[in-house]
Order: C-alpha cells, then structure tokens, then sequence
C-alpha cells in the first residue's frame, strides 16, 4: 500500500482536495462517529491522525499518511479526520473551502470528564487528564475553543448532540447524509479497520470492535469531580452548546432528559 497505488486507484480522491472535519472532545463517542463515516463508500478515514491542518500542504500530508497504511477506495470522494485537541489547530481557510465540510459534537459534562480520567489512568497515569482537575480542564478548555471556531464559521457546520449517535441512531445518520449530500446513508452498522481498537488510533474498548452502535454507557461511581469543577463544566457546556447550536446550518440535538450534565 501507498500514495502512489492510491493516487492509480482513486484519482479523483487523491489529486482533489474534498475533506469531512470533526470537531469535537475525548470521549465523545467520536471513535464510533469515525466507523461509521469511515464505513460510507465515499469516505476515505476513520480514526484520529492526530495532526494540525495548518494550509494545502496538511491536506496532503493527511493522505500520505493514510495511504501509508490503507488502500484506496475506488468511490470515496472524502477524506475524514477528527481534530480533538487544542494542539491540533485547523486553520480557517481550510474549514471555509468549498469542498470542506465541518462537523462539530459535544457531549455532556459529567460521563466525557469520568471516562477521560479511566482512560488515562489505564495509559497515561502520569498526565494530569488521569485527575479529575485535569479532565475537567481539559474539557472546559476545549469547549470554549470549539466555541470559538464556530463564532468564525456561522452557518457553516453541522452541530450534533454526541447522545443522539448511539440512542437515535438511524434518522441522525440519515440527517448528516442529507447534510453532506451523500447518495446513500451512512451505514448503522460499521466496518472494523486496520487500527480499529489500537492505542493512539481512538477507543481500545472492545465494543468498538463489534461493528454495532451500543447504547450502553459505565457508570464510573468511584470518580468523583470536585463540585466547583464540575459546575463550571456544566455551565461551559450548556453556553457553548446553545451558542453552537444557534450558529449551525443544521443540527440534530437530543431531547433534555438525554444530554443532561
């Protein structure tokens, strides 16, 4: 596999520049949102790259890299990657081009904070996301820059609820193929790839790698984030939600009851 067989394979994908951005938070389901976009026929990617898209040259990058390691897809027309850190910045120009689609999600306070602190308690013990305080910051931190890139992108993205991927599976998925005019719906069910479930590439759970959505959420009693921290969080969450919702072209948002903090 390389650049090279792709660019013989999928010319079209490859000389043309038509890229699908998610913008989103650790643990908001966004591994399973990257399966399932990954699993179209048109879209080419489906984990985390954990790069910047700082001009045209990043975009070429993104397909080195990928075809590096996978072979092309005769009919995608997109390439797909998700940007979850402030490290990562994605330059303006990039989300405004024609041929870019941006996708942003956010996903309530309490379970994305809790998850965050057992998954780098299992891998990174040492980084302050492994203690409440740090998730916690982490998370605020990155809802406000998200808050931020819509301001500059009104009526330019498509906003969705992380909690409608996994409860109201079917219709949300038929609403973002509306929304990136796809000629057939993003599949319900999803492939499993070359790095699905490895470290570095996303979520390592073993639910990923069953192919189907689940529903099923962990409790993480035992995590406990100070009350100050986690009402900050809450507010951050429902002012930045309510401002990336205004500012969307279109959006699919759960119920109250369901994106409760």
């Amino acid at each position: 596999m390389s650049f090279l067989h792709a660019l013989l394979h999928n010319p079209r994908l490859v000389l043309k520049h038509r890229n699908i951005f998610l913008l989103s938070h650790m643990r908001a389901n966004t591994s399973l949102f990257g399966h399932l976009l990954g699993s179209h026929p048109q879209i080419e990617g489906y984990y985390e790259m954990h790069m910047g898209y700082y001009s045209w040259k990043s975009l070429w990058r993104q397909k080195l890299r990928h075809f590096a390691t996978h072979d092309a897809k005769p009919e995608a027309r997109y390439m797909f990657d998700k940007v979850l850190h402030d490290g990562h910045a994605v330059a303006l120009p990039l989300l405004q081009r024609p041929d870019s689609h941006t996708i942003m999600m956010l996903r309530s306070p309490a379970q994305s904070i809790k998850s965050l602190v057992v998954l780098y308690r299992g891998t990174s013990p040492q980084l302050p996301e492994a203690q409440p305080e740090g998730a916690a910051r982490y998370y605020i931190d990155r809802l406000n820059t998200l808050g931020r890139m819509a301001a500059q992108l009104p009526q330019r993205y498509f906003y969705l609820d992380a909690e409608c991927l996994v409860r109201d599976t079917a219709p949300t998925l038929q609403a973002l193929s509306d929304w990136l005019r796809l000629p057939t719906p993003i599949p319900t069910e999803y492939t499993t790839f070359n790095n699905t479930g490895r470290g570095g590439a996303g979520d390592t759970s073993d639910r990923l790698k069953s192919g189907k959505v689940s529903a099923q959420s962990n409790d993480y009693g035992e995590i406990e984030v100070p009350e100050a921290l986690m009402a900050e969080a809450d507010a951050t969450y429902r002012q930045q939600r309510a401002q990336l919702i205004q500012l969307s072209q279109r959006h699919v948002v759960a119920p109250p009851a369901t994106h409760r903090p």
